[in-house]
């Protein structure tokens, strides 16, 4: 196996199990291109790869265990839309002044302040509970812009959101799993435009297999037992790579 084949398959793996839990994909695959390919930059053709793997496995797995049935998708279609159209405007932003603020530093801080309001707001005993499901969609869209920032998390952002407005944790989760579907769909085709020639060659093979199994196993993990274990784990686990993070580059 050679050195691109770990890279690649490392990079679908993370990619896979990250994606939808509250740790970070974009923070954890630029750590992986700064420490094997020494880049501070997005690689456009892995990362839509991996986005279109991580889509389809989503989507295979609300249809499977029914959370996108016809009736929720008519119920939750608006909900989504309006949650959707914050990250939109600031992404037409980030675009149009060609922003990026990649680097270990900024990982290491946002992971951290990541996992401290992610804590927070599993833990607070007092919750504003909204009786409508638009202010709370809304509210998660306003946070999901956090995501922006690499190591925060858009999952993390949309959970932190929906348990401060009184979801539980199961149902938080599978409303950023919802919020994900637009957002994921529209930066798969947004990076399209980058290329001028698409080919699908070995590696790009191997990214989409691994990324698909790998999304979809996590998927079904995650929201099997995360009303059991809660969010700690996953605290301790983003201020544990802060700390290392910050370390290093200090």
């Amino acid at each position: 196996m050679t050195y691109d084949n770990i890279f690649y398959i490392l990079y679908s793996l993370i990619q896979g199990i990250t994606e939808f839990i509250p740790v970070s994909s974009s923070g954890h695959l630029n750590i992986l291109e700064i420490i094997f390919k020494n880049v501070e930059s997005r690689n456009f053709l892995y990362e839509t790869s991996a986005h279109f793997a991580s889509l389809l496995a989503l989507l295979l797995y609300l249809f499977i265990h029914e959370h996108l049935s016809k009736t929720n998708i008519r119920t939750n279609f608006k909900f989504i839309v309006y949650a959707t159209i914050p990250a939109v405007f600031l992404g037409l932003i980030f675009k149009f002044y060609n922003l990026s603020f990649i680097s270990l530093k900024l990982i290491g801080y946002t992971s951290i302040i990541g996992a401290i309001l992610l804590y927070i707001s599993d833990k607070m005993k007092y919750r504003v509970n909204f009786e409508g499901k638009s202010t709370k969609f809304i509210i998660a869209g306003l946070f999901q812009c956090l995501a922006f920032l690499p190591g925060f998390s858009r999952a993390g952002s949309c959970i932190i959101a929906f348990r401060l407005v009184g979801e539980d944790r199961k149902y938080s989760s599978i409303y950023s799993l919802y919020m994900g579907v637009p957002i994921i769909g529209l930066s798969f085709f947004s990076n399209l435009k980058n290329f001028e020639n698409f080919f699908i060659d070995k590696n790009l093979t191997i990214i989409f297999v691994t990324t698909f199994f790998t999304t979809y196993i996590t998927v079904f993990l995650f929201i099997k037992i995360i009303n059991r274990i809660g969010f700690t784990p996953f605290v301790i686990y983003r201020i544990l790579i802060g700390i290392i993070l910050l370390a290093y580059v200090y």
